[in-house]
């Protein structure tokens, strides 16, 4: 009796592949019609569609899948494999395509606010290093410093600034921004801090005039409910009733 050397297998069968995650694809198929031989193992090719650096993973001779891990979101890769033996490798089976799902972004860069008026900001930013698939937009969060109240606005994907409004004035607020893709949304960048302008204050209030002298008259009143900023003092206008000269005298904020 002799028995002839192993032959290399045929390729093999029905290859497909699937993205799991944004960095790992499930890779499926089924043993060659011939093995010409025990089959050994098989090997799959990966590389990144337009690239000539190949990768290779190794699947044992029971295996029908394998999942290609550590892989780049939101990338096509085409997908080989051949099976083995002792008699060699087989020709690689047809090439298949599928493309990684979108990650999580990377945090926007050089994130700045700048005060524009009593009641805006205006926030700039850069593109995140890394997108991670299609960036879809921006999330621009917003509190004043040392409440717990978070307020967000949105940005759109192609936007490098954004105008908050609607803030108060003279207030201190810390903004902090995201990116986010369909993979998900970044880690939340650096906090900045600014300060809202200064406002015009509301009107003093309880205002009252009294005579002391045939010259004099005491006003008093309080304090605004809204300073807007610090209050840097009050004007007093007064004229003769059926006149139309006005005056105009001028006291300190205390």
């Amino acid at each position: 009796l002799v028995q002839t050397m192993s032959g290399a297998p045929s390729a093999p069968l029905s290859v497909t592949a699937q993205s799991q995650s944004p960095d790992t694809v499930i890779v499926a198929w089924q043993t060659p019609t011939e093995t010409n031989g025990d089959l050994l193992g098989y090997y799959i090719y990966y590389q990144v569609v337009g690239t000539t650096d190949t990768s290779r993973a190794e699947a044992g001779p029971n295996d029908a899948t394998y999942i290609i891990s550590g892989l780049r979101p939101a990338t096509e890769y085409v997908i080989t494999l051949t099976a083995y033996t002792e008699g060699g490798e087989s020709e690689r089976s047809g090439e298949v395509l599928v493309q990684t799902m979108s990650g999580a972004p990377s945090a926007p860069l050089s994130v700045t606010a700048q005060s524009q008026s009593p009641d805006t900001v205006i926030v700039a930013w850069q593109t995140p290093t890394e997108t991670n698939g299609d960036l879809l937009g921006y999330y621009i969060y917003y509190q004043v410093v040392g409440s717990t109240d978070t307020s967000r606005a949105e940005a759109g994907p192609n936007d490098a600034t954004y105008i908050i409004s609607g803030l108060r004035p003279a207030t201190e607020y810390v903004i902090t921004l995201t990116a986010y893709t369909e993979g998900g949304e970044s880690e939340r960048s650096g906090d900045v801090s600014v300060r809202t302008l200064s406002g015009v204050p509301s009107a003093p209030l309880s205002v009252t005039a009294e005579g002391q002298a045939p010259d004099t008259v005491v006003v008093t009143w309080q304090i605004p409910t809204e300073t807007n900023g610090d209050l840097l003092g009050y004007y007093i206008y007064y004229q003769v009733v059926g006149s139309t000269e006005t005056l105009r005298a001028e006291t300190g904020p205390d």
